[in-house]
């Protein structure tokens, strides 16, 4: 007996054979899958009414082969259509005319009803994909929470259905563009981003009402029609709250990174809440008023990373138009925490209305402590600096005062350190900006060593035990999460302490066998970091190790 399948599966077998120039027997299949018998016949007689006139006489001689064929008018094949760039002229009822988008698992095409004259968008499972079930319940719920939902922020679904063997739906076919394609060229007049995201927190709030959870709110899935409207699309990993389901599994991570709530980046399965998409409409807001993601990097490990630890600088740091209330916002539905966010989507839209209306927000200001934990979260890497630089201006200065007089050295010190702090400052507002990042980390990383170095051959002896630094610089170096980043810093150190010992003697430290040991250190400690940062990419089902 032939392994039970689902009906979608039966005809991709009879697609499968006819594309391999197998002749297939109706009956046959009929007689090995009876409990589908009427759903085969259907499928016959769906495609006898689509196959042109030119194609009839083939059809009456041998309509098995014809259907399995899946011939369309002017002898197009939809199943070789749909894997290649150019899309099929028709599909039921529908007139293709454009192919609009396509993923790893469906295709959307700009398509016309040819008896009502009404555009839509048609989306289907590819078929050369072969789609399992897996992804044809998926596609299903995702046709199923839209059409759930009647409200003017969320795309309206017009018809689900099976034809040849496809899962399908069509939708209202929006004229506009995404929030992704509007802000590729920086970011948007603050007002209408925060109108924008006001009438998305009350689409997304209708959903939630309803019992539906979107899970993956981006730019690319909101579309802004003739109007200004927002209009939220793609379901595809909706979570209907009154439904078990068995779609996500633990250590599946679903969404995309940079917008995704920090609780669910660590793909361990737990109850979804309005929470979790409130922080994906905050990360939108984001990017419509600082022109960039909250996080980002260059592979989507780096950015889960960001959005397990770090907190993003305020958008006021990179669009000077930015009102501290809208980067309290912005903090508040970004928070790390769930029950320190926005609970609802409404809370967030009353704020940005108030915002609208020109009244003022009345919020808490954080505490002093809660401020410094910010800003380490924030911008680890300067806290690093201005605490490693601060004790040891505090260090020499001390020195100095002790000697009660000043050394002819003193000055050059000083004005290293002063340079290195106020330099450190300018390059985090450098790294702040996504477009120059790797150049602004690399720099910055040089001009570490190169300071550290010259301030080492300006110290006064014995300054063997001062070489700890570069050890501590290799380490500090993993912040970035880049394996490259460390290994630069591990050979700017290594050129920093040999070129050391060339121009500046220094008796405690010259000898041959102690710098093969330090540079033997340094290159232990090198592949010890490597090692962490590897392992911590390799916990991620995003891993793009690089």
């Amino acid at each position: 007996m032939p392994e039970p399948k689902n009906i979608e599966q039966i005809i991709a077998d009879l697609v499968q054979a006819g594309e391999r120039g197998e002749r297939v027997d109706l009956s046959h299949w009929i007689d090995v899958y009876p409990q589908f018998a009427q759903e085969l016949k259907e499928f016959f007689e769906i495609h006898d009414r689509l196959v042109s006139p030119d194609h009839s006489q083939d059809t009456e001689k041998n309509p098995v082969d014809a259907t399995v064929r899946l011939a369309l008018q002017d002898g197009e094949v939809l199943d070789g259509q749909l894997s290649g760039t150019n899309p099929p002229r028709f599909l039921g009822e529908y007139e293709i005319i454009s192919e609009i988008n396509r993923g790893g698992m469906g295709v959307v095409y700009k398509a016309r009803h040819r008896k009502l004259g009404r555009l839509v968008a048609l989306k289907l499972i590819r078929s050369g994909e072969l789609a399992n079930e897996e992804e044809i319940q998926r596609f299903r719920s995702e046709a199923e929470a839209a059409a759930a939902l009647t409200h003017p922020g969320i795309v309206p679904i017009f018809e689900v259905g099976t034809l040849q063997g496809l899962v399908y739906f069509t939708m209202a076919y929006i004229e506009g563009e995404s929030l992704a394609a509007v802000t590729q060229n920086g970011p948007m007049d603050v007002m209408e981003a925060v109108r924008i995201i006001h009438k998305l927190c009350a689409a997304v709030d209708h959903a939630h009402r309803s019992g539906v959870f979107h899970r993956d709110l981006k730019p690319a899935n909101v579309l802004l029609d003739g109007t200004g409207q927002p209009i939220l699309i793609d379901f595809g990993l909706a979570k209907i709250a009154y439904r078990e389901s068995s779609l996500t599994t633990t250590g599946q991570i679903l969404g995309t990174p940079a917008y995704m709530a920090p609780e669910h980046a660590t793909g361990k399965i737990i109850p979804i809440t309005a929470a979790s998409d409130v922080y994906s409409i905050g990360a939108i807001l984001y990017v419509l008023l600082a022109g960039q993601p909250p996080f980002g990097g260059p592979t989507p490990i780096d950015v889960l990373l960001q959005v397990l630890d770090h907190d993003p600088p305020f958008p006021s740091q990179l669009n000077h138009h930015v009102s501290h209330e809208l980067d309290f916002v912005c903090r508040k539905a970004l928070e790390k925490k769930p029950e320190s966010r926005y609970q609802t989507a409404a809370q967030m839209a009353d704020d940005l209305h108030r915002i609208l209306q020109g009244t003022p927000l009345d919020f808490a200001h954080p505490t002093v402590m809660a401020r410094l934990e910010s800003w380490w979260r924030r911008e680890p890497i300067l806290l690093v600096h201005i605490c490693g630089i601060g004790v040891t201006t505090a260090i020499v200065c001390l020195s100095q005062l002790s000697r009660w007089e000043m050394s002819v050295e003193f000055p050059l010190r000083l004005g290293l350190l002063v340079t290195w702090l106020v330099a450190s400052f300018f390059l985090q507002i450098w790294v702040l900006r996504a477009r120059w990042r790797d150049l602004a980390c690399l720099t910055w990383m040089l001009l570490d060593v190169t300071i550290y170095t010259t301030l080492l051959a300006f110290a006064d002896p014995p300054r063997s035990m001062l070489l700890i630094g570069y050890p501590m610089m290799v380490v500090a170096s993993s912040l970035f999460y880049r394996k490259r980043f460390v290994v630069v810093t591990t050979l700017a150190c290594i050129g920093g302490f040999t070129l050391l010992g060339l121009l500046s003697p220094m008796q405690d430290f010259v000898k041959l066998d102690f710098a093969a040991i330090f540079v033997a250190g340094l290159s232990v400690i090198c592949l010890t970091v490597l090692s962490t940062i590897r392992r911590v990419r390799s916990m991620s089902l995003y891993s793009d190790d690089k």
